[in-house]
Parts: structure tokens; C-alpha cells; sequence
């Protein structure tokens, strides 16, 4: 919302800061319809069967031990739809099924989408925020640069 609401103006932080301004500024109009259409589904989806969730299930939280695999970095633990997490890591409909299966409960694929959703949403604004502070023009920089513009794009319904 902040970042939207200062795209006219001009973001001093490093390198990127200005192309990140400018992709605001030329996206703004989808991007505020996502955040709309977020939270009008976030408001439709209910408070039941909520699970504890990990947030961030991704490869690179998980640590392969003598014991078996751990999931690590819970810093983004939080009370939640399982689809929270599910959406990340079911590859397909027999993850799914086996889910059900496991749980007696089908997930919902509308949650599974409002989820990927808030991912994006969530992703943009924290890499405008990097950009909008002090940072450098090195690899780090370029790959968020890289993943921003792709993510903006996703949502904007213009990149496959």
C-alpha cells in the first residue's frame, strides 16, 4: 500500500530503487486490483479447521539429518488453513489425495490459490522495501530485481 501510494514520487536507496518505483508506478492499477481481490477472498475464507503451519515450507527449509528430513526456520509459524502450507509443497493431485487420505479432509484449491496469492503479494513488498533502502547493485540485488520484476509480471497476468 505504502510503496503504491509513494510511486509518484522518487525512491532514493540504490540501483534499483528507481527501476522499482518505475515498475510500481506502471503496474499500480493490477497491483491494487490484487490486493482488492485479496482481501475480498481472504474475507470469504472461513476460520475452521485451522492447524498449526509453517508458512515457508520450501526446499530450502528443510535440512536432510541422519533421522530423516527436519523442517527448519520457523520464524513465519502461525496458526492457519493447512493450505497455507500445502499449496508450496502438493505437486499435484495425488499429494492431494494423499493428504485427504491421511487427514480425512480435501483441501481447498480456492485457499491453495488465495495462499499463493498472499506468497506474491507478500514477496513484492518485501523486495520493494529492500529497494526503497540502502542497497548495492551486487548479485543479491540483481537476483531480487529479477525475481520483483518477475513476480509483478505473475501477477499482472503478463508472463506465462
Amino acid at each position: 500500500e505504502d510503496a503504491l501510494q509513494a510511486a509518484g514520487g522518487v525512491w532514493q536507496g540504490g540501483p534499483y530503487a528507481e527501476p522499482a518505483r518505475a515498475l510500481v508506478a506502471e503496474h499500480a492499477g493490477r497491483l491494487r486490483e490484487r490486493l482488492d481481490e485479496f482481501d475480498r477472498r481472504a474475507d470469504e475464507v472461513s476460520g475452521e479447521h485451522l492447524v498449526v503451519t509453517h508458512g515457508e515450507p520450501h526446499p530450502g527449509n528443510l535440512v536432510l539429518a541422519d533421522r530423516g528430513p527436519l523442517l527448519v526456520d520457523w520464524d513465519t509459524v502461525g496458526l492457519a488453513r493447512p493450505e497455507r502450507d500445502l499449496w508450496l509443497v502438493a505437486d499435484g493431485p495425488e499429494d492431494l489425495a494423499r493428504y485427504a487420505d491421511i487427514t480425512g479432509r480435501w483441501p481447498d484449491p480456492e485457499v491453495m490459490d488465495l495462499y499463493r496469492l498472499r506468497w506474491a503479494i507478500e514477496d513484492v513488498a518485501l523486495f520493494v522495501a529492500d529497494f526503497r533502502g540502502p542497497h548495492d547493485s551486487g548479485a543479491d540485488s540483481r537476483q531480487a530485481w529479477e525475481a520483483l520484476t518477475g513476480t509483478v509480471l505473475d501477477l499482472c497476468g503478463q508472463r506465462g
